[in-house]
């Protein structure tokens, strides 16, 4: 059984929320980088790049990480060393995908790293946690949280 936890207006209302206290929180930034996580990671940080350009004046670059291929992160050097790195996936449960992101992220020397979601599962077993959260759900273990992002962006529980 799917139970809508966001609908289309709600995930854009997060997403301005997320997007004022990034706004607030590096406020004395000129130049923020968002990195999303793939693949719903980075719809998210698109969303927030967007909501960012309409209430603040940050040059924002962008880039994308997939924790099951790092690879080689050298192309995310020159946006990553010395700024201030917001990291961005759809939901954190376990914490697993966003530690090994930021493990990589902080291996490039970021001024600031701080992390978002749109949705906080709590079940964690990795010290790791959100900075800016969308929604806190408490679940069971066997239920599952979902971005669907089209036909409407529609979060999912099943």
């Amino acid at each position: 059984m799917k139970t809508i936890i966001l609908d289309h207006t709600r995930i854009e209302r997060t997403v301005k929320r997320i997007a004022f206290q990034i706004l607030e929180h590096c406020h004395e930034d000129t130049e923020i980088t968002l990195i999303g996580v793939k693949p719903r990671g980075v719809w998210v940080a698109k969303q927030i790049e967007s909501a960012l350009s309409e209430i603040s004046e940050f040059k924002v670059s962008f880039g994308e990480i997939e924790v099951e291929n790092l690879g080689d992160l050298n192309s995310l050097e020159s946006i990553i060393t010395g700024k201030s790195i917001i990291l961005i996936d759809d939901v954190i449960k376990s914490g697993e995908t966003m530690m090994i992101a930021a493990s990589a992220i902080v291996n490039l020397k970021p001024k600031l790293l701080i992390t978002a979601c749109l949705v906080d599962r709590k079940h964690r077993r990795f010290p790791i946690q959100s900075d800016f959260t969308g929604l806190s759900l408490a679940t069971t273990i066997q239920e599952h949280i979902r971005l669907v992002i089209d036909p409407v962006p529609t979060i999912y529980l099943e």
